[in-house]
């Protein structure tokens, strides 16, 4: 079983990848909705695959700590180096003679914040890796029906305080508190998968799926226009939040009753799927200054093939690296 679910999870975030790397290049409205359910479907599967991690983590001492540090090294470090690099190539590629970045722009990427806008994930990533051990222990309640409770009250009171645009008040509820509710909730449900039946993630799909129709019919009556669900991405609320989830619990349920066969092809982009997401950050930036707008299905292409292709040329650098002995604490950081 368990091989199962690790070869169902690595099909899910491949599909998650292309359908973020897509986001960054596609101009099709029709198509940038019907893969608007990318990032809480990445949140769930770092909520499934966390419940193991947690639980080798507390075989140890301090396994808060080493669990925290462990996400850290995976994330952060990663992202870091990767910056460096993508600062330091940039300057190849002046615009007027000018290196294209302020000083606030490269600060606010490392702290991501409101620089490159395509480390916000990670930022996600992190929050809801911080939050874990709250999300482990309310796990742990037993009574259902006030885990129900306790999730809906919060959620309702994140809802008022975004209608009352709290979120312009202070910099910590727009970058971190108006993320860590939504994301977090995500994150324990991705925890919940790991006990669910594809049954029930079906029954959970279609919950979700008479939640979207409701938000989407309340917003077509004051608006007068069927309205995409990005327009309530940043920060995620009800309607965004219900048509990824009746996606991603859709997906969950196909792909966990589907007798899945390992590839080692769909295992390589799973297990490195944070490089290959970093890196098509540095091709799509490299074309944009290079040849301006070009067709966005081959601007796909040619982002996916190379950032592919530049992870599996690193991994196989690190592989040599390795044997050479060299640092393995440092070359971590830039494994897939």
């Amino acid at each position: 079983m368990e091989n199962n679910r690790v070869v169902f999870i690595d099909y899910l975030k491949v599909i998650g990848l292309l359908c973020i790397i897509l986001a960054h290049v596609c101009t099709d409205q029709n198509i940038l909705q019907i893969r608007n359910f990318d990032v809480p479907l990445m949140i769930l599967i770092s909520g499934y695959l966390a419940v193991d991690s947690l639980k080798r983590c507390l075989k140890k001492d301090r396994p808060f700590l080493n669990y925290y540090w462990k996400r850290i090294t995976r994330l952060l470090f990663p992202t870091w180096a990767f910056l460096i690099i993508f600062f330091a190539a940039m300057s190849f590629f002046p615009i007027n003679g000018m290196y294209p970045y302020s000083t606030d722009y490269i600060i606010n990427s490392f702290l991501l914040l409101d620089g490159m806008k395509y480390v916000w994930i990670i930022r996600i990533f992190l929050i809801c890796a911080f939050i874990t051990p709250v999300i482990y222990y309310f796990d742990k309640i037993e009574n259902d029906y006030l885990q129900f409770l306790i999730l809906l009250v919060i959620y309702i009171l994140y809802e008022i305080a975004i209608f009352l645009q709290i979120d312009q008040l202070n910099i910590i509820f727009e970058f971190i508190l108006a993320y860590v509710i939504p994301y977090g909730i995500i994150y324990l449900l991705g925890m919940i998968t790991t006990k669910t039946s594809y049954k029930t993630d079906r029954n959970i799909s279609l919950i979700f799926l008479a939640t979207l129709i409701i938000t989407g019919y309340v917003l077509y009556t004051t608006t007068g226009i069927v309205q995409f669900t990005q327009i309530m991405k940043y920060p995620p609320r009800i309607y965004y939040i219900s048509y990824a989830l009746f996606v991603s619990f859709l997906l969950f349920s196909v792909f966990k009753k589907a007798n899945l066969k390992s590839n080692r092809f769909i295992s390589f982009c799973s297990k490195s799927s944070l490089w290959i997401y970093l890196w098509h950050a540095l091709f799509i930036t490299i074309l944009q200054l290079t040849f301006g707008e070009l067709d966005w299905i081959l601007t796909f292409i040619i982002v996916l093939i190379c950032s592919i292709c530049v992870t599996f040329i690193q991994n196989k650098l690190l592989d040599f690296l390795e044997k050479k002995k060299i640092n393995k604490k440092i070359l971590k950081i830039f494994r897939g």
